[in-house]
């Protein structure tokens, strides 16, 4: 079982701050290179909004690798995508080449057809653990698109196919092992009935509940109202 710290924010803007801080601190600390997989959304966008911020006026060169935690299987400009979500939120600091986006993304017709291309990708361009994993959480439990009844992996590769319940659309997931392969993680959660989601979540089957039960690093758990 993971240890876990608890983060109360009175709002998402004192979240946002500490979080971003954070992560400005590892960026600047780490001068080989850190790795980071983001989830996707709109809840996380104002942290990455922030963090463009303080890379563009820190001056740091030190190189960041960025990947998905999931990703749906539509195009950048498309405003469900996450790697778009990503490019616009992080538009400042990439114009200093500080970052790479290693993508979950290929021109295959599905995610199905691009698994083995893409597990190869993340093998080859993130073979060492993250330095950190930032991850929501639904109110199903569901984290990235590993989704309740579904699994979590597929064989040994570091990423599956997944399909959302409800509305069938197809996406890239990174495998719970690869992103259990992390030096830290940050489960961003809002809302009473989230933060009940994952406070009975510990002895449950949910994808969120696996998270708690197998991760070896600590999850801090950053929550406002």
């Amino acid at each position: 079982m993971a240890q876990m710290n608890y983060h109360t924010f009175e709002n998402f803007s004192a979240l946002t701050e500490a979080l971003s801080q954070q992560w400005l601190t590892i960026i600047e600390t780490t001068p080989d290179s850190s790795s980071f997989a983001l989830a996707g959304g709109s809840t996380p966008a104002p942290i990455y909004q922030r963090l463009d911020e303080l890379l563009a006026n820190s001056g740091t060169k030190n190189p960041v690798k960025l990947v998905a935690t999931d990703e749906r299987w539509v195009s950048d400009a498309d405003q469900q995508s996450n790697e778009g979500l990503f490019r616009r939120c992080l538009h400042t600091s990439a114009l200093n080449k500080s970052w790479k986006l290693v993508s979950l993304k290929n021109a295959s017709s599905s995610p199905e057809v691009a698994t083995d291309a893409i597990d190869d990708r993340l093998q080859i361009q993130l073979p060492r653990p993250f330095s950190a994993v930032l991850l929501g959480m639904g109110a199903d439990g569901h984290i990235a698109s590993l989704f309740p009844g579904a699994p979590t992996q597929h064989d040994h590769l570091t990423c599956l196919a997944a399909v959302h319940p409800q509305t069938r659309q197809s996406r890239m997931s990174l495998s719970l092992p690869r992103l259990l392969s992390t030096e830290r993680i940050w489960l961003v959660i809002t809302g009473a009935e989230k933060r009940q989601v994952l406070d009975n979540a510990f002895n449950g089957d949910l994808p969120v509940a696996a998270l708690l039960r197998e991760a070896s690093c600590t999850i801090d758990v950053f929550w406002c109202p």
